[in-house]
């Protein structure tokens, strides 16, 4: 009788765990958020500080190349209320502080 007990409590706590909803998970964004009329106003020709004015500071400026920067995004655990970016990887080049490609990928 107290095995059959055992065995029944054990099976109710085991199967306990399933009646709670998930724990809630934390939408986690990195990275620069540009809308697409920013993106829109972006032109080759403009200055650094331009740029920098309208989309912020890059989140990379790769040391390698140091006439190149890159606009990145990420979300992680994203619900349906999580602001999105409409940019998820820009590259911008430049040379002698003007801005001459534009690649989004």
């Amino acid at each position: 009788m107290k095995k059959l007990a055992f065995i029944l409590c054990i099976t109710l706590l085991i199967s306990a765990c399933g009646l709670f909803p998930p724990p809630y998970k934390v939408p986690v964004t990195q990275g620069n958020l540009i809308a697409q009329e920013q993106l829109s106003q972006l032109q080759i020709g403009m200055s650094e500080s331009q740029v920098t004015y309208l989309l912020g500071t890059p989140m990379v400026k790769d040391t390698f190349k140091a006439n190149e920067w890159h606009y990145l995004y990420t979300a992680r655990n994203a619900t349906p209320d999580t602001k999105t970016s409409d940019v998820n990887d820009l590259t911008l080049t430049f040379s002698d502080g003007v801005l001459k490609q534009i690649k989004n990928n």
